[in-house]
């Protein structure tokens, strides 16, 4: 009797239910919420943006206008440049723009990985010069593939190009190598293709005006584009892998198929011949008589 009346508590006493908290739900945002969010990044970080893309500019002026005043030194003279010399001054030249550019990217990426962590100039560019080789090699083996699908068909490449267009982004923020860059920028793609092309789109054909647009200003226009619209598109991608990622959970590697490496290499192989033989063809175009 007592233990049946000390039992029970008094109504004020007893312990409130508590709330259930319900599981985060992710989404891919939608190509206005992209742009938005795209659009404070960019203003939050644009003093590390600018200073990451002005070295390149900097760099092709100081070997740039050196090249202009011996050419032109050489043709107020009446002196013949010898083809080969300049060729192979063209091509140094070439290679020398291509190391910065492709420097300055994965700089520019990692400044944008890292943007909470607030990391400068100095520290963008010293991970990025880290990363450069393995930057070029995904680059060249994505764009040989890439070639070996539009070879193919038009919509082949058209799908390939997408699978592989978070390669550079899985490969600054995910401890992966070679293939397997691009095997996690298909995988993270699975499933939102069409909305991730929709979003692609939409942004190609925003920045396009806009080149376009900037284009027409004299001398300026082309240091507009490089130093403005390019940071700005690598942060929207980047904000479509970073919520494709979160969306998958952070599902692991899933390791493709004996069959879909096999493909993937065929058409590789495919792409680096045709690339190969255009580029012979552009050689031995400028050496002919």
């Amino acid at each position: 009797m007592n233990n049946r009346k000390f039992s029970s508590m008094p109504p004020q006493f007893q312990p409130e239910p508590q709330p259930q908290i319900q599981p985060k739900t992710f989404y891919l945002p939608g190509v206005g919420e992209l742009l938005s969010e795209s659009f404070q990044v960019y203003k939050s970080r644009i003093g590390v943006f600018l200073g990451i893309m002005i070295i390149p500019i900097l760099i092709f002026l100081l070997i740039l206008l050196p090249v202009v005043f011996f050419g032109y030194y050489y043709l107020l003279q009446g002196l013949n440049i010898n083809p080969l010399l300049l060729g192979l001054l063209m091509a140094v030249f070439g290679i020398i723009m291509a190391i910065i550019s492709l420097w300055m990217s994965v700089s520019l990426l990692y400044a944008i990985k890292e943007r909470e962590q607030k990391i400068g100039i100095k520290e963008s560019l010293a991970k990025g010069w880290h990363k450069i080789i393995s930057y070029l090699w995904i680059s060249i083996l994505s764009g040989f593939i890439i070639g070996g699908g539009f070879l193919l068909l038009i919509i082949p490449g058209i799908i390939i190009a997408l699978w592989f267009s978070l390669a550079a982004y899985v490969l600054v923020s995910e401890d992966l190598k070679g293939m397997n860059v691009l095997f996690r920028s298909k995988q993270l793609i699975k499933g939102y293709w069409g909305k991730v092309f929709w979003r692609f789109l939409v942004l190609g054909l925003i920045m396009w005006l806009i080149t376009f647009i900037v284009q027409l200003i004299p001398l300026i226009g082309a240091v507009i584009i490089n130093l403005f619209v390019t940071p700005f598109s690598f942060v929207f991608i980047f904000l479509v892998y970073e919520n494709l990622k979160r969306l998958k959970g952070e599902v692991p590697l899933e390791p493709p198929k004996r069959k879909t490496k096999i493909g993937f290499t065929l058409l590789g192989i495919l792409g680096f011949l045709f690339i190969s033989a255009i580029l012979a063809s552009i050689v031995f175009l400028f050496f002919s008589p």
